[in-house]
This record gives C-alpha cells, sequence and structure tokens, in this order.
C-alpha cells in the first residue's frame, strides 16, 4: 500500500509545473494574469539597467543602484511601458459584429537586448507579436496604447495580423532576432527593421527558447522533435525524436547540446547530428535550462534536486536537495552556483562539491520560477508576488527589494 502511495506521490508532483504553467496559459487566454500566475520572465541587462516583462503587461527598466538607494519610481534611467495592443478579431463583440479592441498583454519570456532596442514577445489567447522598444521613457496615445517612436517596429507589421502566442524568449545574434511560437515556426527577422529573413515550421507547438551558436538555431518543440537550423536560412541540417516532450530550453558548450525532458532525462547530443553521447535519469524532469561550465553540467530538477555532472560522460559528481522542486535556472557566480527553489528558498553552493556557504539559505517570501540573472557579484529574483530581489551573493543577504504592482 505504501509502494502504491508513494507512486501517485511521485506523478502528482511530476504533473504539478506543467499544470501550474497550463494554468498559467489558460488565464493568459482570458486576460486573467492574476498575482498567482506572475514572475516567469528573466532580467536582461543594459548599462546598468535591468529589463523585464510582467505577466500583466509591462515591461520594466529598474536601475538597481536607484532601488539600493530607494529611489522614487521611475528615477534615472528607469521607465515602465504598459503594452496595450488591438486584440486578434472577436476582442469586442455586439449585434453587428466583433471588432479588434485593445487588451493588456502577457510576457512570459525573458526580453532580448541590441543596440538602443528593447525585443519583447507577446501572448494574447492564442495570439502573439514580437515588439522592438527604444530604450527610453515611453510614450502613450489617448488610448492608453504605446506611442510608436521612430525605428521602434512590431511583427507582424499589421496591427490586426499575429503569430501564434510566444511562451520563450526572443534572441538576438549579429543583427537577427530569433523566436519559437506556438504555431509551430521558427521565425527570423532583421533586427533592425523587423521584417522577415525566414521561418521554419516545426509542425508543433514551440514553448521553449531558441539558442543560437556557429551559425546554427537549436529548438525544440512540443512533438516530442528537436532541430538544428542554419541561421543563415532556416534549412534543416537535422532532426531528432525523442521518446518524450523537451522540457527545457536547451544549451550549448563544446560539442554537444543539452537539454532536459518530461520523462525525466537530462540528454547530451552531438552538435553535429543529434547523436545521444549518454543520458542522466533523475527523480523529475529537467524543467530549468542546464548550466555548463568546462566539463561540468549544472541540471535542475523538479524532484527538489540540483546535480552536478561530467559534460563528457554524464557521471555524477554531486547532487544537492533543495526543500522544493527548482523550476528557475540556477546561475553561476564568483565560482559559486547559485539556486532557487520554487518555495523562495535562495542556496548558495560551492561547485566543486554542492555543499551550502552558509548553514541556511536566503529566505524571500514568495516563490520563485523566472530564470536568475547575476551581475557583479548580485543575483536578481524576479518572484511571483511581483517582486524583484537583489541578493549579495557573497554576503548572503537581500539588499533590497523592489515590488511593482502597484505601477501603473
Amino acid at each position: 500500500m505504501n509502494r502504491l502511495a508513494n507512486f501517485f506521490k511521485v506523478k502528482l508532483k511530476k504533473i504539478s509545473v506543467l499544470l501550474l504553467l497550463l494554468a498559467a496559459l489558460s488565464l493568459a487566454n482570458l486576460g486573467c494574469a492574476g498575482q498567482t500566475w506572475q514572475g516567469w520572465s528573466g532580467f536582461a541587462s543594459q548599462d546598468g539597467i535591468l529589463y523585464f516583462g510582467s505577466m500583466d503587461g509591462k515591461v520594466l527598466a529598474i536601475s538597481p543602484l536607484a532601488r539600493s538607494q530607494e529611489l522614487p519610481f521611475p528615477s534615472e534611467g528607469e521607465w515602465v511601458l504598459r503594452l496595450r495592443v488591438p486584440a486578434p478579431r472577436g476582442g469586442m463583440c455586439g449585434p453587428l459584429g466583433c471588432a479588434p479592441t485593445a487588451r493588456p498583454v502577457t510576457i512570459y519570456g525573458t526580453p532580448a537586448l541590441a543596440g538602443n532596442l528593447v525585443y519583447v514577445t507577446t501572448y494574447v489567447g492564442d495570439s502573439g507579436k514580437v515588439l522592438a522598444i527604444k530604450n527610453l521613457a515611453p510614450g502613450y496615445d489617448e488610448e492608453g496604447i504605446p506611442a510608436w517612436n521612430e525605428g521602434e517596429w512590431f511583427y507582424p507589421r499589421k496591427e490586426d495580423k499575429y503569430i501564434g502566442a510566444v511562451v520563450g524568449g526572443p534572441l538576438v545574434v549579429e543583427g537577427t532576432l530569433y523566436v519559437g511560437s506556438s504555431d509551430g515556426n521558427v521565425y527570423a527577422l532583421d533586427a533592425v527593421k523587423g521584417s522577415s529573413r525566414w521561418e521554419f515550421s516545426t509542425g508543433g507547438k514551440i514553448w521553449t527558447s531558441p539558442v543560437v551558436k556557429d551559425g546554427v538555431v537549436y529548438i525544440s518543440n512540443y512533438e516530442r522533435k528537436f532541430f538544428a537550423l542554419s541561421s543563415a536560412d532556416g534549412s534543416l541540417l537535422w532532426s531528432i525524436e525523442l521518446p518524450a516532450t523537451i522540457a527545457s530550453s536547451p544549451a550549448v558548450s563544446g560539442d554537444k547540446v543539452f537539454f532536459g525532458t518530461f520523462d525525466s532525462y537530462l540528454y547530451a547530443v552531438d552538435h553535429t547530428n543529434g547523436d545521444v553521447k549518454w543520458t542522466f535519469e533523475g527523480g523529475n524532469w529537467f524543467w530549468s535550462t542546464p548550466v555548463v561550465s568546462g566539463d561540468v553540467v549544472y541540471a535542475a530538477c523538479l524532484d527538489s534536486r540540483v546535480y552536478a555532472l561530467k559534460a563528457s560522460t554524464g557521471e555524477k559528481i554531486w547532487q544537492f536537495a533543495a526543500d522544493s522542486q527548482i523550476v528557475s535556472t540556477p546561475v553561476l557566480v564568483d565560482n559559486l552556483l547559485v539556486v532557487a527553489s520554487e518555495s523562495g528558498k535562495i542556496y548558495i553552493l560551492k561547485v566543486e562539491s554542492g555543499e551550502q556557504v552558509k548553514d541556511q539559505p536566503v529566505s524571500i517570501d514568495s516563490s520563485v520560477m523566472a530564470p536568475l540573472y547575476a551581475e557583479n557579484g548580485t543575483v536578481y529574483v524576479h518572484a511571483r508576488n511581483r517582486c524583484v530581489y537583489s541578493v549579495n551573493v557573497q554576503g548572503g543577504e537581500i539588499v533590497w527589494k523592489f515590488c511593482y504592482s502597484d505601477i501603473k
């Protein structure tokens, strides 16, 4: 009886985070992204400013210096943009038919930065757009829709045209923006002009973010397939089909591509042909993106553990058990690995042994789903209570906290 109870307990744990994401997506479809479902976007940084998105349709630029001094928001270099775009057809219906109406969008993915543009992707029902916003204090027209400046753009260009809703974030490499969409397509756009360079159909929903290295775009879809595409023209270089759907966005290092799947395996495949070099089985899904440094892969798992594995062989070096599932992607800082559990515990681990630097983790007052971001010995955490936390790694303490729920 105990074995049967444990079996169902494991199965329930395995579906919890997927159900959480599915519920969040459903609420976004209804335009009801409440506080429960906040905090999926990570951070991008440029010139001392952090950029991130929210699930209530905001793009925010915050200054860690201003936040550490508790200055009024917005201070120098800071701004907030409420993304309101015309909704897909059927947004407002009456006796004479349906007409588009403006409504907030949802932002799941981490923004990308290039030059003076901030790139974000949106989720509105089953539709989405890619937007390029200038890094300046935004303006609005009389209906609360962003007033577009010269050089800014959105794709598709027509206001009543959309790609599929976007869950993963965009990526900009050498003047090209790459993004995967829930319509199953990978889009490559001119990062300056927003025009299409190519698109590739994978035949299944894409919920992960692409990675590009040495002229190859790596991405997966929900139909258990992983693809390598030419970044120049989108032509297929190779693809593989796996026993389970790919859960994580990939990481590329050396001659291997690393990613996790919904059947609890971490994969290392050859970057030239997709041949499986090794697999490692955890106790649950590997949802977060693997972190690779030298010959070590750090893989956070929904079994509440972090595994350090040899990148060359998949041999386990050490493992660390957190207090709850780990959805957030860890980050390396000063030869330390920083890990956030779903419950809001921030663990600072020695990379050579997996031991905690301090006896107790740093605790914040909210759960964490978004990837961590590190800069200058500081880790930034976007929590689900719509707050950003600055954590000093060496001191193991919260330096400041900034909440944006009341910012209009």
